[in-house]
């Protein structure tokens, strides 16, 4: 029994340490105005310099595109999630449920289209940038894969 209660009051006496080891040393909480001096000194542009083929560097390139946006489609075959800009689309990710294959492929010069595909299904979503983000989606029955 001693031996017992000799255990627990070590294991309380290592937990009291690590407790204020975690604890007591927490630095003080952000105010609005620091969290808001924090928030825009970490919205500075980004700016990235490459090697360029002579040795030197190239210029840096410009911040990400404003008007870009991404947007997430749920079909009856998947979830896509697509980032449009004036560049184009791109593929963020595409998650087919089950029984479902995905395949993605350019589309429309500067669009994309995704398919969720399963024996007797399928779902289609195809988009572009025209002036802004278009989709057209498409849900197909029995048009799914074929034998072998």
């Amino acid at each position: 029994m001693a031996a017992a209660a000799s255990a627990a009051g070590v294991a309380w006496a290592g937990i009291g340490v690590v407790g204020n080891q975690v604890t007591d040393d927490r630095p003080a909480p952000l105010s609005s105005e620091q969290v808001a001096q924090e928030l825009q000194a970490n919205q500075a542009p980004a700016t990235t310099t490459t090697n360029a083929p002579d040795g030197g560097t190239s210029t840096t390139a410009p911040p990400a595109d404003p008007s870009a946006t991404t947007k997430t489609y749920r079909m009856q075959g998947g979830v896509v999630t697509l980032r449009f800009s004036p560049a184009g689309v791109e593929v963020v990710g595409a998650s087919p449920y089950e029984g479902f294959t995905v395949d993605t492929e350019p589309e429309h010069g500067n669009g994309v289209r995704v398919e969720f595909e399963s024996d007797s299904h399928r779902s289609r979503l195809d988009a572009w940038w025209d002036g802004g983000p278009q989709v057209e989606p498409r849900e197909d029955d029995g048009g799914g894969r074929g034998p072998g």
